[in-house]
């Protein structure tokens, strides 16, 4: 089952989750059993199929989830 919304929490929480979706963001979305469909999504940045995957209908981005202090 996927954990896309706890990925997309993590990402804006912690630093070093952030980070290693920047680095290799398919091995950072294979640990979250992220499917194709959600993966192709979160590479393409389409909030709308992110938020419909996620079921997170409140999520809003600015293309760039960074919430944490560095």
């Amino acid at each position: 089952m996927s954990r896309l919304p706890e990925l997309l929490r993590e990402l804006g929480k912690h630093a070093d989750v952030y980070e290693a979706y920047i680095k290799d963001p398919h091995a950072v979305m294979d640990r979250y059993d992220c499917t194709d469909e959600e993966k192709k999504a979160m590479l393409a940045k389409d909030i709308e199929a992110v938020k419909r995957l996620s079921g997170m209908d409140n999520l809003v981005s600015n293309h760039s989830i960074k919430a944490h202090e560095k």
